[in-house]
Order: structure tokens, then C-alpha cells, then sequence
């Protein structure tokens, strides 16, 4: 245990955790014990962390009714770490402490960021000292600050195993380590794991071309067996996810000749900003836009550009460098950058963080290398002037004279970053202990900036407690088995929160059928939802609204300091029937208000399902209807007075399978995107069951990936033929 205290490892591991604590336990305390920003961070990852949670823990981890109108949970929130290593740990914790431990599990994340890039670092280094400082460098940088809204840091975090994983196998023939680093990056999110295996190509092609790695065709293949299986052994995550994201319209892309190869000009001074200044926030930037949620951040906390710079010149051809040029190359042409998303055409730099822990290594070489900064400096200077005539061409060109959104930030920032220049170039340019302080003036430019950081994306408020209110949604039970929708002045996915059925969400993943049913009405739907028509509202089951302050003439049912809650008149029970039926052309002929009062009259069919259901699509009497949210699914008891079909607004995913009195029946989707079932006269027990597609094939393929590894462990220990 002694030895642990005193290795580098741990030194890495914990100045990163001190340094991580500097930032996060000011906002804590303030918060009365919780970690609170802004947008993303309080509106998803908190909730979602404890939904996740309390799917696992009750067992509703196939389909869940708490995100919006229900989904495929494996689906929807494995984009949000739903396997992550940190996420795992979490589910160990009661739902109540979810939020208190965000914040703790923030700053561990910046503790194993130190730890993983430091071991990948350290063998590029006659010193460890300069891995230290590199990993420092990579846990810390603007893009990382920038991110700690979205739920990027277990990627940040773990990203270096993967490549250190590599130069272990490659370098020292280490064998069996590649396999979990590939497993672990893929439940983690495989979505980033994508873009990582897009970086992981190029990182090994490089190598190989500059003879970094020796060519060797039998290793190189058992290489990438390690890496199959490893992708195999995810599969259990991979699968369900990738089946899943194909019904997201987000997923699309459009491109032209023009949009694969120049971006617009903005962006591109925004990348040069990102190099040469600390990072800004996304939803209040200081200048050129107003506001940029793609996650163009890159500077390197205190040192910036400069020691880039510098070992570019000493060094232009070592692989890193060589690496470094790609990578800026993968920046600058949209097409390439996209290739880190799946080609989307939708402009995103979330992939920044793994060239940025190759920067980190490239400044550190710089120091260890003791390159002279004088003709770096000039650069980086000349740097600060091709920004600023492009800016001017940028105001010139396109009319903007407001280009300048937030004067004091704006000034504060240009200052800083003069100070980190000068600061390093005189250290780096004496002989000072380089080591003791760098490392001090990252420690007070972080705490300053990081700190300066959480402000802004806290909205500059002090008070939380408004955010205290909002958690407090959990102990409100009138809502449960029923659905909901909030008024404006809610905040998004209090059902998240509160763990019951609610139409106001702001996610990014919800289940095409939704997408398909929203754009049909005209509805936009993007990454939130919000439907203020009560005409929708009805249809979807809207049984109550949640106001926060709001007051409504509809009849109060429940009221505290934090909520009022209304019932409403015209909600339809899950299970409806409607009196006659359209088909999809005629009703996408009709414009979009007339689409919407055609809901609540008619069902919305095919052809084939017109010629199958027209009998018994009439207007029929319930003696009863009886409905109830279930584990994985849905059940409903209907008494009904003739043969009918039955309407539920739920989603419609080939995941469920339905049942009338033990008898399976075909699920049809209709209205655009709903579900709806054949009853017959009398009682129908109905229970919709849920099971999540392609799970099964990915938990087989995760078995015998696993089982496969293990051969492969006993052909490398007793064979030795690898």
C-alpha cells in the first residue's frame, strides 16, 4: 500500500483530484452539497444519472416510462453513459444521494483523467516530471472545462487507456490489456467510441509510416483480433444502441462539394481562438458568435500554443507532429471532421480531446527538449494577429459590427491568456525549477478559470435553490401511473426526476417512432420536447399539469411551495378507439392544424391496415377502461361493448409484443408513430411486453467474445504462438 502513496502513478492521480476539488467544492458548497450549473449538466445528467439508477435497481432496464413518452432505456441512455465504469459505481449509492454524488464523481473523473493520460505519457518521457505536467495539461484543458456541462468526462477520463493500451502491446508485447480498454471505451459510450476508433486508425497508420511501430503482420493481426473481441464482448451495448440510433433523424447527413470541404468562415476563428485563448462557455460566448454548443475548445491550461508550437519546429518530423498536422488537417475540412460522427453533417468538435492529449505530450516534449521560445513566441504573437484580421474580415465581409457579446468576459479572457504567455515563456526562458512552477501556475490557472468557468455556466448565480426545488418533483406522488406535462415556467425531465410518465423532456435520444409522430403534426422536435397545445396534449393522455407558479383555470389537485398540479378534462385513457379512419396520404395532404383535429377523430392507417381493421374501426362503448404503466411494458383491462381497435400512445417499437388474454396479437403502428391492437367484445386482459431489440444476439455475441478471449489468454500463456 506504501508503494501505491508513493508512486508516480499516484502523484498523477492526485493532483489532478486536488486540482479537480478546487474547482468543484466551491460550487458545492455554495450549492448546499450539490454540484449545479446550467441546461445539460442540471437537466440531464443529474436526472439521468438517477433514472439509470433506479431502472437498474427496480429492474425496468428494457423499456422505461420516465423519459418523455417512454423508451427503449438501453437505447436512449447508453449515450448517456448508462455502462460507464463511474455509472456503475454510482448505482451503488441510494436514488436520494444521486445528486449530492455528482460532484464528488466530477472530480474523481478529473483524478483517473490524470491517472490514465500520465500512464500513457510516461513513456515518451526520460523524466516523469514532464508527465505530470502533460497529464495536468490534458485533464485540464479548455475543452474539458468547456465540456463539464455535457456528460463527456468519462470519455475524457478513460480515452488514454485505449492508446496506452496499444503502445503496451505493440512496444512491449503485452498481451490480453488492448481487449479491455477496447470493452471499456465501448459501454462507456458508443457513440464516442466511434470517433475514438476513427482517431485509434490514424494514431496507428502514422506510427507505422514514421517507423514508430515495427511492421509486423502476424502481430499486428492478433492486434486487431484483440480488438474485435473486445468489440465483440460489448456487444450486449453495441447492438441494441446502434438498432436503436437508426430511428434518430439526427443520424441523417446532407452534404455538397462545398459543405464536405470548407467550413464557414466563422468556425474557423473560432478554432484559431480555441488555440491561443482560454476556453469560453457554450451558451454565452464573448465574441465572433454569441453562442456554440459544438465544443470548439482546444487551449492547453497555462501554456496555450506556444510549447505546441515549439516542438512543432523542433521536431516536424517526429510521428507526433506528424500526428498533430492530421489531426489539424481532420479540423479544418468538415468532411474529415465528420468522419469522428458518422459523417453527420451537423458540425460538432467533440472529438478535440484526443488531440489534445497528443498536444499535451508534444508541449512537454518542448520543455524536456529545451527548446529556445523565442521564434515560438513570435508565432504565437502572429497568431494573435491573423485572428484579428480575420475578425475584421469576418465584420467587413458579413456586416456584423455586434461581434462582441460579453465585454467584461471578452477582456478577462484576452487578458488571461497575454498572462499565461508571458508567464510561460519566462519560466520555460529561465532557469527556474520548470517543473514546480509550471505546475504551480497550472494550479492558479485553473483554480481561477476553472472557477470563473462554473460560474458563468451556473448563470452567474450564487442561489441554487431553485434547482433544490426542482428535485424536489420526487416527493410528489399524485403523478404516479399517469402521464403529465409541465408548464413553461418547469424546468425539462422532471419526470427524470420524479419517476413518472412526463411529456416536457430535453434529450437527444428518444425513439424514432416519437420523431415521426411530431414531424407528422408539424412539430420540430429537436433535442427537447415542449407541446403546449392542448389538443395534442389530450390525445397523448395528458392526465395532469405541473405548474411552478403558473396558476390555471383547470381544477387544483395538489399544491406545495414548489408545485401546482391540474387536472385535465379531456384527456383520453390509454386505449381509445375512434369512430373512422384516414389514410396516411389523405391526412398528409391536409396542412397542419387540420392534421392535428384529425387525431382525435380518426386513426391514421396504410392501405394494408385499411383493408385489415376497417370493421372494427367504429364507434364503440367501454363498459370499462383500465390502464397501468408495468415493468418493461404496459397493461391494460378493457371492457368493451363490441369489437374495436384499441389505441395506446406509446411509442412504437418492434420491441413489444402484445397479449389479449394470453393470446398474442399483432401491434400496428399507427397515427404516424403510435400503437394500436385489435380488442374483442368483453373483457381484454391486454399486457404489452417489452424486450429490447437486438439485446439477446448482443448478449450471445458478448458471451462468446468472452469465451473466445479466454482461448486467447490460454494460447499466449501455454502455446506461446502469439
Amino acid at each position: 500500500m506504501k508503494k501505491i502513496f508513493k508512486s508516480k502513478m499516484f502523484l498523477a492521480f492526485i493532483l489532478s483530484f486536488i486540482l479537480g476539488c478546487l474547482i468543484v467544492l466551491p460550487n458545492m458548497i455554495v450549492g448546499k452539497g450539490i454540484y449545479s450549473l446550467t441546461s445539460d449538466y442540471n437537466l440531464q445528467q443529474v436526472p439521468f444519472n438517477m433514472i439509470m439508477s433506479d431502472a437498474v435497481k427496480e429492474g425496468s432496464f428494457l423499456w422505461n416510462w420516465y423519459n418523455e413518452l417512454g423508451s427503449n432505456f438501453i437505447g436512449t441512455f447508453s449515450f448517456y453513459n448508462l455502462f460507464s465504469p463511474f455509472s456503475l459505481i454510482m448505482y451503488l449509492f441510494p436514488i436520494s444521494l444521486i445528486p449530492y454524488l455528482n460532484g464528488i464523481f466530477m472530480i474523481l473523473k478529473y483524478g483517473i483523467a490524470g491517472l490514465t493520460s500520465y500512464l500513457f505519457l510516461k513513456r515518451y518521457f526520460k523524466d516523469y516530471k514532464y508527465a505530470i505536467i502533460g497529464s495536468l495539461l490534458y485533464t485540464f484543458s479548455g475543452f474539458h472545462l468547456n465540456n463539464i456541462l455535457f456528460h463527456f468526462s468519462d470519455v475524457i477520463a478513460l480515452f488514454p487507456l485505449l492508446l496506452y493500451t496499444l503502445d503496451n502491446y505493440m512496444y512491449d508485447n503485452k498481451k490480453g490489456w488492448f481487449f479491455w480498454s477496447v470493452f471499456i471505451l465501448a459501454c462507456t459510450n458508443w457513440f464516442f467510441f466511434i470517433g475514438q476508433g476513427v482517431f485509434f486508425v490514424l494514431y496507428f497508420l502514422v506510427k507505422l509510416i514514421c517507423k514508430e511501430y515495427k511492421f509486423d503482420l502476424k502481430k499486428i493481426g492478433w492486434l486487431v483480433v484483440e480488438g474485435v473481441l473486445g468489440i465483440g464482448a460489448a456487444c450486449f451495448v453495441l447492438m441494441p444502441s446502434m438498432l436503436f440510433v437508426l430511428g434518430n433523424p439526427r443520424l441523417g447527413s446532407s452534404w455538397n462539394l462545398v459543405s464536405m470541404l470548407r467550413h464557414p468562415f466563422f468556425i474557423l476563428l473560432e478554432i484559431l481562438k480555441a488555440f491561443i485563448f482560454p476556453n469560453e462557455v457554450m451558451h454565452m460566448n464573448s465574441f465572433i458568435v454569441e453562442a456554440n454548443y459544438a465544443s470548439v475548445e482546444i487551449f492547453l491550461p497555462l501554456v496555450g500554443s506556444l510549447l505546441l508550437i515549439g516542438c512543432l519546429i523542433k521536431n516536424y518530423k517526429k510521428w507526433y507532429s506528424v500526428l498533430f498536422i492530421v489531426g489539424f488537417i481532420f479540423m479544418i475540412i468538415p468532411i474529415l471532421n465528420s468522419s469522428f460522427f458518422l459523417f453527420n453533417n451537423m458540425y460538432y468538435a467533440r472529438w478535440y480531446y484526443m488531440l489534445i492529449l497528443i498536444m499535451s505530450l508534444m508541449s512537454c516534449k518542448c520543455l524536456e527538449d529545451k527548446v529556445k521560445l523565442k521564434l515560438p513566441l513570435v508565432l504565437n504573437i502572429g497568431l494573435y494577429f491573423i485572428l484579428f484580421i480575420g475578425v475584421l474580415l469576418y465584420i467587413f465581409r458579413f456586416d456584423n459590427s455586434d461581434i462582441i457579446f460579453q465585454p467584461v468576459y471578452f477582456y478577462l479572457m484576452i487578458i488571461m491568456g497575454i498572462i499565461c504567455l508571458i508567464y510561460t515563456y519566462i519560466v520555460c526562458s529561465s532557469k527556474v525549477d520548470k517543473y514546480l512552477y509550471l505546475v504551480v501556475g497550472i494550479f492558479v490557472f485553473v483554480f481561477i478559470w476553472g472557477n470563473y468557468t462554473t460560474y458563468y455556466y451556473s448563470d452567474k448565480s450564487l442561489d441554487n435553490s431553485y434547482y433544490h426545488n426542482y428535485l424536489d418533483i420526487s416527493k410528489v406522488n399524485i403523478l404516479e401511473n399517469s402521464r403529465s406535462n409541465s408548464y413553461n415556467d418547469c424546468l425539462y425531465n422532471l419526470g427524470c426526476v420524479g419517476r413518472f410518465n412526463n411529456v416536457k423532456g430535453f434529450n437527444s435520444n428518444i425513439n424514432g417512432s416519437n420523431f415521426e409522430f411530431y414531424y407528422s403534426i408539424g412539430y420540430p422536435r429537436t433535442v427537447s420536447t415542449i407541446i403546449n397545445d392542448d389538443r395534442i396534449n389530450d390525445y397523448l393522455g395528458v392526465k395532469y399539469y405541473i405548474s411552478c407558479g403558473e396558476e390555471s383555470d383547470l381544477e387544483l389537485v395538489y399544491e406545495d411551495k414548489n408545485y401546482l398540479i391540474y387536472l385535465n378534462p379531456g384527456y383520453k385513457e390509454f386505449g381509445f378507439n375512434k369512430d373512422n379512419y384516414m389514410s396516411i396520404d389523405d391526412f398528409n395532404k391536409l396542412d397542419v392544424n387540420d392534421r392535428i383535429n384529425a387525431l382525435s377523430n380518426y386513426v391514421i392507417l396504410n392501405d394494408e391496415q385499411i383493408d385489415k381493421y376497417k370493421d372494427v374501426i367504429k364507434e364503440v362503448d367501454y363498459n370499462s377502461n383500465e390502464f397501468k404503466f408495468t415493468k418493461n411494458g404496459f397493461s391494460s383491462i378493457i371492457d368493451s361493448n363490441d369489437d374495436a381497435f384499441a389505441i395506446y400512445t406509446v411509442p412504437y417499437d418492434k420491441g413489444f409484443r402484445a397479449f389479449i388474454n394470453n393470446k398474442e396479437v399483432d401491434i400496428e403502428k399507427v397515427d404516424n408513430g403510435m400503437m394500436g391492437i385489435k380488442i374483442n367484445k368483453g373483457i381484454n386482459n391486454i399486457e404489452f411486453k417489452y424486450f429490447t431489440p437486438g439485446l439477446k444476439i448482443g448478449i450471445i455475441g458478448s458471451i462468446i467474445s468472452f469465451i473466445l478471449y479466454g482461448f486467447y489468454l490460454l494460447l499466449i500463456k501455454f502455446k506461446k504462438v502469439i
